[in-house]
C-alpha cells in the first residue's frame, strides 16, 4: 500500500519518537531512530538517555569512543586536545573522568567524555608510563613506568603521590586492580617475564605465573567469576588463569598477531592487534564467537571496556577516606585499610594524620637508604633504584636532594628526596668512594676515596670535577666541611690514623690529631663549633675544638663497634654495627642515652635532614664567586680574599683568575674499560684523570684528534668484532666510526689536517682511511689503500706533514713499511734483524722513527727513511704494548708490569716510571697542540685540497689520489669507478686511454696519454736501483743472484762473471777489454779513468787508428738500422693483445699530426 499524498506520520509529535523519526514506504510509514551508538528502547520509540555499554581506544594523537550498545561499532573521537601519543587509559564510573598517560609529553590526564574538565593529572617523574589502572573505591591512581621501573600511586586528583614499589622491576607493563579484595595485579616483560600480585599499598608481593611467559600485554579481571586473562604478545594466545595463579590454561591461540590493548566486560575479551590494525572480542568462557569490532585502524594502543555509569564493590576506604589525612590505601582482609603519607611526610602515631617533619635522620644500609623520624621512630625507605653498596651520604637543603656513594658500583648519585630523579652524576675514576660532604653554600661537593688515595671536588652535578689532595695521602675515610669558615676535615686509616683539615682549596693542610683509633665517623656542631667523632678500635666518642684541641671523651662504655655519627641540636646520634643499633645521647656529657632502633644491620652512614645543618655564608654564596667553574671557599683573614676560584683537573686558571682553560697538550692512556689523561706540562706531577666516556670496553688502541677534540678508540666485548668509536674528551657525542661482522680493527691514526683515520684490519689484512667529515652521515664508509694475500698490517702510525704512513708488516719475515697515504711509493725499510715488530711512534719535528720489538724486547729508532737505525733500550722491558713521543720523551706502556715508563727520545737514557701502577694497560698516544696558523699552512686542509678523495702533501705541492679499485680522472681531484684491467694491467686514468702491462708502470717512458703511468713514481737515491715496475733496491742487490724487484727486472740481462756492465746501458763487456786502447761500451765508459800507457809521441798516430775505426762503425750501425726500420715497417712486432684489443688502443707514444714514424720499445 502506498501512503496518502499529504499525509507525514513524523509531522504529529515527531511521530512519538524521542530523537528521530524516519519516514518509510511501509507500514506504519515511518520509524523512529538514535544518534549513533544510542539504543533504542523497547517501546520503539524512546532513545536511551546515552551509549551505556562503551569501548575506550587510545590511538596515539586520539582517543575514540566505540558504543557496543548497538551493532554499528562506530569509532567517534572524543574532544581531547593535545593528544601526542595516548598509550593506555581507564575510567572512572563514579565521576566519569576518563585517564590516560601520554608517553610523549610524558603525564597523565583526565577529561570528562564531553572534553570537560582536562587537566594535567602527574607531569614530573613520568617516563615511560605503559599502564594506568583507576581505584574508583579508594580514589586513587595507580601506573607502572617502565622507564623509572616503578609502580605509584597518587591521589586521582594528582595530590598526595606516593612510590609503593621500586625494587626488582624490570619492564612493568600492563596493571589492574581489584578495590574491593585490596589486590593490584602487574605484568613485567624483563628478562624473567611475570604476573604479580601485591596488596593495594604494595606489601605481601608475590610471583603469580612466572613461566612459559614472553611479552603479557594486556592484564584483566573477571571480578564475577575471580578468573585473570592476560594477552601473550610474543607467543600470540589469550589465557586465564585463576586470581591465585592455578588453573591456568590457553583461551585463543590462533590468528592473533601482536595484542595490546586488553579488556573485560560481561561475557567477552576485547583486544587491540598492532599488526592487522583490528579491534576484537571472544567469549571469556569458551573463546569461541570472536568477532571483529573494527578493522584497519593503524595506531591502536589501549583498550577499555565500561558501563559508563556502574560501580561495583566497596571497602572501608569509601567512608570518608577511612579518616586519612592523605592516601587510604586497602588491603585484604583481616589486615584491612592503611593510611599512608606521600614521600617526604611522616603518619603521626595515630596512624591516620601525615605532616611534613622538622627534621629526620638519613641512614645508608648496604642495599638502601631509608629516614627515620624523630619523633615516631618510623622507618620509610627511599625508593632507590639499583642501590648496592651505599656509603656515605649527605643532603642539599636547597633543592632537597640526597647524594650518597656507592662502593659497589663505583659511582656518587644523587636524587629528591621521595627517590625521584634519581642520577649518577660521578661514575668514571672511583675505586672506594668512603667519605663525601655538600658544600651547600658554593654548591660544590667533596669525596674523599680510599682506593685512589685522593680527595676531589666537582659541582653538585659532578662536572668541573678537579682533584684537590693527593700526595701524602693514604686511606682517606670520614670527610665533613665547614663551608661558612672554608675548612674541610677528614681522617685516615694508614699505619697511623689521623684527623687532619685544610682549607677549602686543598691548602694549608695540616694533622690535627694523630694519637687516634681508626676514625669511622666525624661531624661537626656548627653552632657550639666543636667536632665528634667515633673511634673503632678505641670504643669511644669523643669532642674537640675545631682545632683539635680541648680534647673530650664523650661515651666511653658499650660501644663495641661505633660507626657512623651525626648531630642535632642537644643529641649525638650515632650506630653501632656489633650491637646493631642506632642510638642518641647528650652531646656534652653523654647522658639520657636513648635506643632510637635496633636490629639494624650494616649501618653506613647518618646524618640529620635539617635546615640548621646547612646555615651559614660566604663569597661563594653570590654567582659562584664570579669563577666559571668552582669556587673554593677558603678562611677569612684580614686584607685577603677568602674564595680561590679553581679549575677542573688539568685545566689552568686563566690570568683574570676567574676563567679556565682547557690543556693543550697532552698524554692519553687507556687500560681495558677506561682512558685518562695525564699532563706532564708545567707540572709533571699532576694526578691523572679518568676522562667521563662511558660504553668503553676491551680497548686495544686509541688517538686523539686536536681539531675537534675527538678521542677514538678500538674495542668491543670479548667475542665479538670489534669497532671504532668515538666521544668527546667530557663524553659526549659518543658514536660508532666504524662496525661490522667481517672486520677486525687493530690499530688506528688520526690524520688532523686531511680529516681522515687510518685503519689497520687483522682480519681482512687491508689498510683502510675514513674521511671524519662523513662519520656522521655515512657511518662505517671506508676505504681500502692497502690489501693482499700476503699482507699481515698490523701497528700503523702517521707523518701527516710528508703524507707519509708507516706499519708494520706480520708476514714471513716481518717488515717496517713505508708508503703514501694512498699506499703508493711503498718501500720496505727494515727486514732484517726484526723479531716481532709491535707498536710504532714518530717524531715529525725531530724525524725519527721508533719502535717496540716484542720479540726481542727492545725499543729502536731511525729517521724517516730508515738510516741511522740504531737500539735505544735493549732488554729493560717486557711486552711494551704501546709507545709514543712527548716532549723530550719516549713513553711506553708495559701491561705485565702495570707501569708507564719513559726515557729520553735521544739518548734512551734517564729512564724512570711515570706516576703510579695502572692496570691492564693497552695504549697510549700523545694529544699535541696544532697552531691554528700551521694547521692553515697545509695543503689539505681547506676543503680536503680539492680532492674528493685522500689527500696528502707531497713535498710543499698538495696531491690527491684514490683508494684502491678507483682511479684519478683527468681533473686530477675526483675519483671514479675503475675501469676492467686485469691484475697484471694498469689502468690509465684518461678517459680515451686503456689498460697497459703494469710492468710498463714507471719504466722511464710514458705509454698512457696522460703520462699517468709515469706520475707519482718514487724517486730513487744515487745508492738505488730502480726496478721497471718504478719501486727501488739497493744498487748492491742488482746482478746478486737473489731477485728483489718484484718483475725481477734486477737480475735480467746480467753480464757474466768474467764481463762487466757498462756505465750509462746494460751493455755488457769482457772485463779483460777495460782500458785496452780500443771503446766496446757506446757510452765510452770501458776507457774512462784509464791510466796512461802510451807514450807521448805515438799518441797522434793511436788516435787517428780509433777515428777510422769509430767512423766506419758508425756507418755499419747506421745502414743496420736502416735495413731494421724497414723491415718493422712492413711487419710489426706482435704484442701480447689480441686484434680486438689492437684495434681499440692508441698508439702508446702518440707522435704531432706531421710524424708518421711510430716508435719502438727496444730491450737490450
Amino acid at each position: 500500500m502506498i501512503m496518502s499524498t499529504g499525509s507525514n506520520p513524523c509531522g504529529a509529535n515527531n511521530g512519538g519518537c524521542s530523537h528521530l523519526c524516519l519516514m518509510s514506504p511501509s507500514k506504519p510509514y515511518f520509524s523512529c531512530a538514535c544518534p549513533t551508538g544510542v539504543k533504542l528502547q523497547t517501546d520503539g520509540k524512546t532513545c536511551a538517555k546515552d551509549a551505556e555499554n562503551l569501548l575506550l581506544l587510545a590511538r596515539r594523537t586520539d582517543i575514540r569512543r566505540i558504543s557496543l550498545d548497538t551493532p554499528d561499532y562506530t569509532a567517534v573521537i572524543l574532544p581531547f586536545d593535545d593528544v601526542k601519543h595516548a598509550i593506555a587509559l581507564d575510567y572512572d564510573p563514579i565521576e566519569g573522568y576518563v585517564y590516560w598517560a601520554d608517553d610523549d609529553v610524558r603525564n597523565i590526564r583526565r577529561a570528562q567524555l564531553d572534553g570537560s574538565g582536562l587537566e594535567v593529572i602527574v607531569s614530573s617523574e613520568v617516563d615511560h608510563p605503559d599502564g594506568i589502572a583507576v581505584d574508583w573505591i579508594g580514589r586513587n591512581l595507580y601506573w607502572t613506568d617502565t622507564g623509572t621501573d616503578r609502580i605509584e600511586v597518587v591521589r586521582l586528583n594528582g595530590t598526595h603521590r606516593r612510590v609503593l614499589i621500586s625494587e626488582e622491576l624490570d619492564e612493568p607493563r600492563a596493571i589492574c586492580l581489584d578495590p574491593a579484595a585490596g589486590y593490584m595485579y602487574w605484568t613485567d616483560w624483563g628478562k624473567e617475564p611475570k604476573i604479580e600480585r601485591a596488596n593495594l599499598d604494595g606489601s605481601d608481593r608475590i610471583a603469580l605465573i612466572n613461566t612459559s611467559l614472553g611479552w603479557p600485554n594486556g592484564l584483566a579481571i573477571d571480578f564475577q567469576d575471580r578468573k585473570i586473562y592476560w594477552g601473550e604478545a610474543k607467543e600470540d594466545r589469550i589465557e586465564v588463569a585463576n586470581l591465585d595463579g592455578t588453573g591456568r590454561r590457553v583461551l585463543v591461540k590462533d590468528g592473533l598477531a601482536h595484542i595490546f590493548g586488553f579488556s573485560l566486560l560481561g561475557d567477552y575479551i576485547y583486544w587491540t592487534d598492532w599488526q592487522s590494525h583490528s579491534i576484537e572480542r571472544v567469549n571469556k568462557n569458551t573463546g569461541h564467537n570472536r568477532t571483529t569490532i573494527v578493522d584497519a585502524l593503524p595506531d591502536l594502543m589501549g583498550l577499555k571496556a565500561i558501563i559508563v555509569n556502574k560501580a561495583e564493590g566497596t571497602n572501608p576506604c569509601a567512608d570518608n577516606n577511612f579518616g586519612c589525612s592523605h592516601l587510604c590505601l586497602y588491603r585484604p582482609e583481616p589486615k584491612g585499610p592503611v593510611c599512608a603519607c606521600p614521600m617526604g611526610s611522616e603518619l603521626l602515631s595515630n596512624g591516620k594524620t601525615c605532616i611534613v617533619p622538622e627534621a629526620f635522620l638519613l641512614f645508608t644500609r648496604q642495599d638502601n637508604i631509608q629516614r627515620i623520624s624523630l619523633e615516631t621512630n618510623y622507618v620509610v625507605q627511599i625508593p632507590l633504584q639499583g642501590v648496592q653498596k651505599a656509603k656515605a651520604i649527605d643532603f642539599n637543603i636547597r633543592d632537597n636532594r640526597i647524594f650518597w656513594t656507592d662502593v659497589g658500583m663505583q659511582t656518587i648519585s644523587r636524587a629528591f628526596m621521595n627517590g625521584s630523579s634519581m642520577e649518577h652524576i660521578i661514575q668514571f675514576g672511583l675505586v672506594f668512594p668512603e667519605g663525601m660532604a655538600v658544600d651547600w653554600i658554593a654548591n660544590n661537593i667533596y669525596w674523599a676515596d680510599s682506593g685512589s688515595n685522593r680527595i676531589e671536588v666537582a659541582r653538585l652535578d659532578g662536572s668541573a670535577r678537579k682533584v684537590l689532595i693527593w700526595k701524602n695521602l693514604t686511606h682517606p675515610r670520614a670527610l665533613i666541611l665547614d663551608p661558612p669558615n672554608g675548612y674541610i676535615y677528614w681522617t685516615t686509616w694508614s699505619g697511623t690514623p689521623k684527623l687532619e683539615r685544610a682549607s677549602l682549596d686543598g691548602s694549608n693542610r695540616e694533622v690535627l690529631l694523630s694519637d687516634l683509633g681508626r676514625v669511622h665517623g666525624l661531624t661537626i656542631d656548627y653552632t657550639e663549633k666543636k667536632l665528634f667523632w667515633s673511634d673503632m678500635d678505641n670504643h669511644i666518642i669523643e669532642s674537640s675544638d675545631l682545632e683539635g684541641k680541648n680534647r673530650v671523651c664523650v661515651i666511653t662504655q658499650e660501644l663495641p663497634s661505633p660507626m657512623a655519627i651525626t648531630q642535632y641540636q642537644d643529641y649525638l646520634f650515632w650506630s653501632d654495627w656489633q650491637m646493631r643499633t642506632i642510638e642518641r645521647a647528650n652531646k656534652t656529657s653523654g647522658a639520657n642515652r636513648t635506643q632510637i632502633q635496633d636490629n639494624v644491620d650494616n649501618v653506613m652512614d647518618l646524618l640529620i635532614f635539617h635546615q640548621s645543618r646547612q646555615s651559614g655564608w660566604n663569597e661563594c654564596g653570590t654567582h659562584n664567586g664570579g669563577c666559571s667553574h668552582l669556587c673554593l671557599a677558603n678562611p677569612r683573614k684580614e686584607g685577603n680574599s677568602s674564595y680561590t676560584c679553581a679549575c677542573p683537573t688539568h685545566y689552568s686558571l686563566n690570568p683574570d683568575n676567574k676563567t679556565c682553560s682547557a690543556p693543550r697538550s697532552f698524554l692519553l692512556i687507556s687500560q681495558k674499560n677506561l682512558i685518562s689523561r695525564l699532563v706532564l706540562e708545567p707540572d709533571e706531577n699532576s694526578p691523572d684523570v679518568v676522562l667521563p666516556i662511558p660504553g668503553l670496553r676491551n680497548i686495544i688502541s686509541i688517538d686523539y684528534d686536536p681539531m675537534e677534540g675527538y678521542v677514538y678508540w678500538i674495542g668491543g666485548k670479548i667475542g665479538k668484532p670489534k669497532s671504532i668509536r668515538r666521544a668527546h674528551d667530557n663524553g659526549s657525542e659518543s658514536t660508532v666510526v666504524l662496525a661490522g661482522d667481517n672486520i677486525q680493527p687493530y690499530d688506528l691514526a688520526v690524520d688532523p689536517y686531511s680529516r681522515s683515520l687510518f685503519w689497520t684490519c687483522s682480519q681482512l689484512n687491508k689498510i683502510g682511511i675514513i674521511k671524519i667529515k662523513t662519520i656522521m652521515t655515512q657511518p662505517s664508509k671506508s676505504w681500502v689503500i692497502i690489501k693482499g694475500e700476503s699482507e699481515r698490517p698490523r701497528n700503523i702510525v702517521l707523518n701527516p706533514l710528508k703524507g707519509h704512513l708507516y706499519w708494520t708488516n706480520l708476514m714471513t719475515p716481518p717488515k717496517i713499511e713505508r708508503s703514501a697515504f694512498d699506499g703508493t711509493e711503498r718501500i720496505a725499510l727494515f727486514k732484517l734483524d726484526l723479531g716481532r715488530p709491535g707498536p710504532l711512534a714518530i717524531d715529525p719535528v725531530a724525524e725519527k722513527l721508533y719502535w717496540a720489538d716484542l720479540g726481542m724486547n727492545r725499543i729502536e729508532c731511525s729517521d724517516l727513511s730508515g738510516g741511522n737505525r740504531r737500539v735505544l733500550l735493549d732488554n729493560q722491558l717486557k711486552n711494551p704494548k704501546a709507545i709514543s713521543v712527548f716532549g723530550n720523551y719516549l713513553y711506553w706502556v708495559n701491561r705485565d708490569q702495570n707501569v708507564i715508563g719513559r726515557m729520553n727520545k735521544e739518548t734512551g737514557k734517564n729512564v724512570e716510571f711515570v706516576q703510579g701502577r695502572f692496570s691492564e694497560l693497552s695504549d697510549i698516544c700523545a694529544a699535541l697542540y696544532i697552531k691554528p696558523s700551521n694547521f692553515e699552512k697545509h695543503s689539505c686542509t681547506n676543503n680536503n685540497g680539492n680532492c674528493s678523495h685522500i689527500c696528502f702533501n707531497d713535498g710543499s705541492v698538495v696531491r690527491c689520489s684514490c683508494p684502491i679499485d678507483m682511479f684519478l680522472k683527468l681533473d686530477h681531484k675526483t675519483c671514479a669507478d675503475p675501469r676492467a684491467c686485469s691484475s697484471k694491467e694498469f689502468t690509465c686514468v684518461s678517459g680515451d686511454t686503456h689498460c697497459i702491462p703494469r710492468t710498463w708502470k714507471c719504466n722511464g717512458t710514458a705509454e698512457c696519454t696522460d703520462n699517468s703511468d709515469e706520475q707519482n713514481c718514487p724517486k730513487c737515491s744515487s745508492d738505488q736501483w730502480k726496478c721497471k715496475d718504478g719501486t727501488c733496491i739497493s744498487e748492491n742487490n742488482v746482478c746478486d743472484g737473489k731477485p728483489e724487484c718484484a718483475d725481477h727486472s734486477d737480475e735480467a740481462n746480467c753480464c757474466e762473471k768474467d764481463e762487466s756492465r757498462c756505465t750509462q746501458s746494460e751493455q755488457c763487456y769482457k772485463s779483460i777489454l777495460r782500458c785496452n786502447g780500443q771503446q766496446d761500451c757506446r757510452d765510452g765508459s770501458d776507457e774512462q779513468s784509464c791510466p796512461s800507457r802510451l807514450a807521448p809521441d805515438h799518441t797522434s798516430s793511436q788516435t787517428s787508428r780509433y777515428t777510422v775505426v769509430i767512423v766506419v762503425g758508425i756507418i755499419f750501425l747506421v745502414f743496420t738500422f736502416a735495413i731494421v726500420f724497414a723491415c718493422r715497417r712492413k711487419s710489426p712486432p706482435p704484442l701480447n693483445y689480441d686484434e680486438r684489443d689492437i684495434l681499440m688502443m692508441k698508439p702508446l707514444n702518440p707522435q704531432s699530426e706531421n710524424q708518421t714514424t711510430p716508435t719502438t720499445k727496444i730491450n737490450y
